[in-house]
């Protein structure tokens, strides 16, 4: 996995890129996560326009790096999910645990206004 970040104002926006589909391949992300809350940045974004699947390692990563995010104050919002990974938060009950977007710049309105 591929980590590229963006920050604008105080928002990090997150886009990945590669295979999400073990352990070894997503730890990266809850440590990049656990970096930016430590520098004061806890809203965050990411992008998964370039993803068209994931395991359930990086399920359990997004939920607790949504837990890292909102316990320092912040929030952790998805964009560019397929209906194929949707299909993944419906079956394990965590859809309405996440927000998610259909564009970066609806996730950032939405961040902005909030």
């Amino acid at each position: 996995m591929t980590i590229k970040e963006e920050i604008k104002d105080d928002i990090a926006i997150l886009t990945l890129t590669g295979d999400l589909m073990d352990g070894p391949e997503v730890s990266p992300f809850h440590a990049h996560i656990k970096k930016l809350v430590d520098s004061n940045i806890n809203r965050v974004i990411v992008d998964f326009s370039a993803i068209r699947w994931f395991g359930s390692a990086m399920l359990g990563v997004l939920t607790a790096s949504l837990a890292t995010v909102r316990e320092a104050g912040g929030d952790l919002y998805l964009v560019g999910i397929t209906k194929r990974i949707e299909s993944i938060f419906m079956v394990t009950s965590l859809a309405s645990a996440f927000q998610t977007y259909r564009t970066v710049n609806r996730a950032l309105v939405h961040f902005r206004h909030n």
